[in-house]
């Protein structure tokens, strides 16, 4: 089983994920991991491209995160599910908020050694206006009619707990 997991900051990607791979016993990739290392700087670009290939030749994954240029066509071709999470504004910033309260000062499983929780004012700007604009909602239901035979779009927890019940 290969899942992919996309969708809006603050949305609940990793929680999922981290889910999933656990329920299914595969690897599981956050690709803010490979983003980043210590001290929230960006990696080389050779370096993030060849991690993310190595780890997809496994037989199975979840790979959580958006990352255009992390071989995103390719982790959609080769997986067999794609969850996105498409919720609205309130939803990523009430996440955003609860993940900082749950984690703040410390560093998460889904991040690199180093880059301690924080929220600042770039982010929240980022989670409740970056995010809805320039066309990002429609890229992401994009890629579910694209892949409309392995894909799942959900606007709300709701819905995709109802699905999980099924899923898992």
């Amino acid at each position: 089983m290969r899942i992919a997991i996309l969708g809006n900051s603050g949305s609940g990607k990793s929680t999922l994920a981290k889910r999933l791979a656990d329920r299914f016993g595969v690897p599981l990739l956050y690709l803010d991991t490979v983003n980043f290392e210590s001290g929230w700087v960006e990696r080389d670009a050779e370096e993030k491209v060849r991690d993310v290939a190595r780890f997809m030749e496994n037989e199975d994954w979840v790979i959580e995160g958006n990352y255009l240029k992390l071989l995103l066509d390719e982790r959609l071709d080769r997986a067999d599910a794609i969850i996105i999470l498409d919720y609205g504004r309130w939803v990523c910033i009430s996440g955003a908020l609860r993940r900082w309260l749950r984690h703040r000062g410390t560093v998460r499983e889904s991040m690199s050694n180093g880059c301690v929780e924080r929220l600042d004012l770039g982010f929240l700007r980022w989670v409740a206006f970056g995010q809805f604009s320039g066309g990002r909602a429609d890229e992401l239901r994009a890629i579910a009619d694209r892949y409309p035979e392995k894909s799942h779009l959900f606007r709300t927890r709701r819905e995709l707990e109802s699905f999980l019940e099924s899923f898992l």
